[in-house]
């Protein structure tokens, strides 16, 4: 009986010392809590602001964002497709009306293949092969020049003679078969795909039933086409010497920023002639690349056969010229705005 009594002090005193162990324990975690608040309660979260970026006048398509047509504003809620940053709308263009005060989504900007494009220029597809593109060793971002061999089939000269001559210098390529600028850097934010370049080199060449033949065996078809970015003013003449002739892609180094001096030869005439009453401001007009392109080019004056304008239009940093008149193209009759040659060889 005594041995029982001992047995149950001793775990009565052990029950003793548990128990002041726990209340120890709560009573040091309740000291470490604020004052005034209960040990299980916590602090009620405070509502974030989200930064995004609002119109701060009517934007309006077509014309380039800057740091003055934006501001910033809170927003209760994560902004989903907006913008949290003035510095990446900047120079961005809308692609619809934007009102003012109107929250700037990114489905509202223009992405894709044209905002590799400078100012002036036009992204045009060529046909390339292996031979005509410096056996494919192009990539996108390299400098080519074109080089233009019409043939006599094309109705250049009755006595069967050909020509090659450089018909552009220093184009930049956008993309070369499935490669672009996106593909060989890095994929954009906006995630837009590689633009397709094959189908518009169709277009110039004219569509072909093989060509477009799928291959099923697993390999990279080769390239048929590099998309280069061209001066609006150069677009005519690239498209029909694709038309009338064979272009050739000569890779150079993109440090090599040497032009030809078109101011050393005549400027070829154009399809349409200005017409005769302009003021001197329309004529200083029409020497803007986007009229030069809408004058158009003929095959003749892209072989140099054409009688060349009697007002070139004038090189960078040179002064205006004069086209050489020539002895061989007989008597000039002019009709109204038409000016047309007799006796000519």
């Amino acid at each position: 009986m005594l041995k029982l009594t001992r047995i149950a002090a001793i775990l009565l005193i052990g029950l003793a010392v548990i128990l002041a162990i726990v209340a120890f324990s709560v009573s040091r975690r309740a000291s470490e809590a604020p004052p005034g608040t209960p040990a299980t309660a916590t602090a009620p979260a405070q509502p974030a602001t989200w930064p995004v970026v609002e119109a701060a006048g009517a934007l309006p398509a077509g014309r380039p964002i800057t740091a003055e047509d934006l501001r910033i504003a809170g927003h209760p809620q994560r902004p989903v497709g907006a913008y949290t940053s003035i510095n990446a709308l900047v120079g961005a263009v809308p692609t619809q009306d934007i009102p003012a005060g109107t929250q700037i989504q990114t489905a509202q900007i223009a992405q894709g293949f044209s905002l590799r494009l400078n100012p002036g220029e036009r992204a045009l597809a060529v046909p390339v092969d292996e031979l005509v593109a410096a056996g494919n060793r192009i990539q996108p971002g390299d400098f080519v020049d074109v080089f233009l061999n019409l043939r006599a089939s094309g109705g250049l000269r009755d006595d069967g003679d050909a020509q090659t001559r450089l018909l552009l210098s220093r184009l930049r390529v956008l993309s070369y078969g499935a490669d672009d600028l996106q593909s060989v850097a890095s994929v954009p934010a906006d995630g837009s795909a590689p633009a397709p370049a094959d189908s518009r080199a169709q277009d110039i060449t004219g569509a072909n039933a093989s060509a477009g033949a799928s291959r099923n065996d697993g390999t990279t078809p080769p390239a048929r086409s590099a998309v280069l970015a061209v001066p609006v003013a150069e677009a005519n003449r690239l498209l029909l010497g694709a038309q009338q002739g064979k272009l050739f892609l000569a890779l150079r180094n993109p440090a090599d920023i040497a032009l030809p001096d078109q101011a050393l030869f005549p400027t070829p005439g154009r399809v349409l002639s200005p017409r005769r009453e302009l003021s001197a401001e329309e004529r200083l007009a029409l020497q803007r690349p986007e009229n030069d392109a809408y004058a158009g080019i003929d095959t003749d004056a892209l072989a140099g056969r054409g009688r060349s304008s009697t007002a070139a239009l004038p090189v960078p940093g040179s002064a205006p010229r004069r086209a050489a008149p020539r002895p061989d193209r007989g008597i000039e009759i002019i009709r109204g705005d038409i000016s047309s040659h007799s006796g000519s060889r």
